[in-house]
């Protein structure tokens, strides 16, 4: 019985940590990115070492895609699975991990 009780007790605080605040995080490179998702899907709001931005989504032969401006640079955060990468200015290609 009690291990069954243990076994409950860490599925609901796992549970709870994934339900934290529907922010996903994750670490670009020297970048911190919080993304969070319209009921949609249609749009992103990043934040990216404190500077926000709204990003839309965009064709993707694969995975989802997501683009938009900052500071006259275009980001693009791609996702496949569970792996985010980074793209800056179609050119800068950064791996992406949970944080």
């Amino acid at each position: 019985m009690k291990k069954v009780l243990a076994i409950l007790f860490c599925a609901t605080a796992l549970v709870a940590c994934g339900q934290d605040d529907g922010i996903e995080h994750q670490k670009c490179g020297g970048y911190d990115v919080e993304m969070r998702f319209s009921d949609t899907g249609e749009t992103m709001n990043a934040n990216i070492n404190g500077d926000e931005l709204e990003l839309s989504n965009v064709v993707s032969a694969s995975g989802a895609k997501f683009a938009g401006i900052l500071n006259d640079t275009i980001v693009v955060l791609w996702n496949q699975g569970e792996n985010w990468t980074l793209i800056l200015d179609d050119d800068t290609i950064i791996e992406c991990e949970s944080k």
